[in-house]
């Protein structure tokens, strides 16, 4: 991709050779943010003094049946070991650029994670509601201090209604922006043309496991929107091969029922079949139009992954990505994968080869977007509220007011 001289390679322009991709994507192409003209237009000013810790390396797993499979490690080098680190940082940055001092969050963890360590750095007070299924994941060095994290025992919709109820009642900015969050990932879509340009090579698919899609909606939208602005030329961009888990998979029963909406009809989620309950949105409508539309675009599929395909293919994917110098952690005393996002994209690929989805002499890279995050004994952090159906929302907003010191309207 991008092989030919300067009038191919235009995209060159936003990289400041400063900084190493391997340290901080982010920090080496800033400048795409201002390029784009969309979401934040944070410089290095803005992000410097947030990174923790933002680096992408690549990685060769070796050769499937013809298929041969490259590693965009977005894990080690992550100050969190997700690449949520991105989300946080960019996040951080323009809460600082706007004054924001208080805000509001919910996730399904790796999120939560990540703003609890950058927040944290940027002296922002969080409340960072998370389940409680996925609190056995989580080290107490990313929360405390000004993260305060509230654990809820309860469906998906009503975590999410309850911090924005809590939101709106104390006046607190809610995020993440959704913009933001795009925005992050276009330092990807920088590092991955680069990279394509050079030791990566051409790329027929592009994969990662996706909940709401954002990562790979930021990548494909950032890839349009400097096509648009001729800053990429018109050569092939690799399609996008994204997987959901089977017990949670809206956006693959739309797209294979060729809908370019997401309707209640899709949604049936089991959240006791989860593989990794993290992967917990279980309605992303207006997330599905917009990777739909992108994929319409440039190319590829949505597939799912169930219980058959994990038991078949995850052991072999975690011994060829320690092969790899990707050892998977795992939870104290167990050999239980941490965090199974980044592993269910492996399996996926794997199970994708054996359906013939992927064929002989295609290159595959795979967003490993998680996976290396050491955990001891002891370093789980300790919820500062755990929230359950024991009471009405409007109660528990009422009680999170006062547990925080909250004040209605929010302060003076």
């Amino acid at each position: 991709m991008e092989r030919g001289g300067a009038r191919h390679q235009r995209w060159r322009s936003l990289i400041d050779e400063r900084f190493d991709a391997r340290e901080s994507v982010l920090l080496r192409y800033h400048r795409v943010f201002g390029a784009l003209g969309e979401g934040p237009a944070l410089d290095e000013r803005d992000l410097a003094p947030c990174s923790l810790g933002e680096g992408i390396v690549i990685r060769r797993l070796g050769e499937r049946r013809g298929v041969e499979i490259l590693v965009a490690d977005e894990t080690q080098a992550m100050c969190t070991g997700t690449y949520k680190a991105l989300d946080a940082c960019v996040t951080a940055a323009a809460l600082g650029r706007a004054g924001v001092r208080r805000v509001v969050a919910s996730s399904g963890g790796n999120l939560s994670a990540a703003l609890g360590a950058y927040l944290q750095r940027a002296g922002v007070e969080a409340l960072l509601f998370q389940p409680l299924s996925t609190l056995y994941k989580q080290d107490r060095r990313f929360f405390g201090g000004s993260a305060r994290l509230i654990c809820a025992d309860l469906p998906e919709p009503a975590i999410k209604s309850l911090a924005r109820a809590v939101a709106r009642a104390y006046a607190i900015e809610h995020i993440p922006d959704v913009r933001l969050r795009m925005a992050a990932s276009a330092a990807r879509a920088l590092f991955l043309i680069e990279a394509m340009a050079g030791e990566l090579g051409p790329i027929d698919f592009i994969t990662q496991t996706v909940c709401a899609g954002f990562g790979p909606a930021g990548i494909y939208g950032c890839f349009a929107a400097l096509r648009q602005r001729g800053l990429l030329c018109a050569a092939a961009v690799p399609r996008l091969l994204a997987f959901q888990q089977d017990a949670n998979a809206p956006m693959v029963r739309a797209w294979q029922a060729g809908a370019g909406d997401l309707a209640a009809a899709h949604v049936h989620p089991d959240p006791g079949r989860y593989i990794e309950p993290g992967l917990y949105n279980t309605n992303p409508a207006r997330d599905y139009a917009r990777l739909a539309a992108l994929m319409r675009r440039f190319g590829g599929d949505l597939l799912a992954i169930d219980d058959a395909a994990y038991g078949a293919h995850a052991a072999a994917v975690r011994q060829d990505l320690a092969a790899a110098g990707v050892p998977l952690s795992t939870l104290p005393g167990t050999d239980e994968v941490v965090e199974k996002t980044g592993l269910l994209t492996g399996v996926g690929i794997y199970q994708a080869i054996d359906d013939g989805a992927l064929q002989p002499g295609e290159r595959v890279l795979y967003l490993l977007t998680g996976g290396c995050r050491e955990l001891r004994p002891g370093d789980a952090p300790i919820p500062e509220l755990v929230v359950d159906g024991s009471r009405d929302e409007a109660s528990w907003v009422a009680a999170i007011g006062e547990r925080f010191g909250l004040t209605p309207g929010g302060s003076p």
